[in-house]
């Protein structure tokens, strides 16, 4: 009976035992970020990509486009020198291709109003309108609602 009230060391008490615990998932730990997690580098545009989306989902900036709608940035303010250049080559092309369609056009209505003669039209037989008939109601088979028999 003597020996049971004996201290065994610090060894065998319950601090050392939780202090090895936690060293070994310290250790694991550090194992799985050296070996296993894969060491993904992320370009800076991602970086700055991912950034602008966080922005975005900020509470302050959802609050803040509420309260003043008008005052979000426009496309154009975002873009760089070499953007905004190509840009506005694309408007002129479209302005300079909308302006020779017209040209076209005015062109080749001029020429077809001087060539055709306006030749009068033969009168019309009046057509006879038929009304479409009226689909038939799709049909609707009734099922039976499930009943709740009791078990003895």
């Amino acid at each position: 009976m003597a020996r049971n009230n004996k201290k065994r060391g610090f060894r065998h008490s319950l601090t050392f035992k939780i202090l090895c615990g936690l060293v070994v998932l310290f250790l694991l730990g550090m194992a799985y970020n050296f070996i296993v997690a894969e060491n993904d580098e992320i370009s800076e545009e991602e970086k700055v990509e991912e950034e602008q989306r966080k922005a975005a989902l900020d509470t302050l900036d959802v609050i803040g486009d509420y309260l003043w709608p008008a005052s979000k940035p426009r496309q154009e303010d975002l873009l760089t020198g070499d953007e905004k250049a190509a840009l506005e080559e694309a408007k002129n092309k479209k302005a300079e291709d909308k302006e020779t369609q017209k040209a076209v056009k005015k062109e080749s209505d001029e020429m077809n109003s001087e060539v055709s003669n306006p030749i009068p039209a033969p009168a019309a037989d009046p057509v006879p309108t038929i009304s479409p008939k009226p689909a038939p109601a799709p049909s609707i088979e009734k099922v039976e609602s499930p009943r709740v028999e009791q078990l003895e």
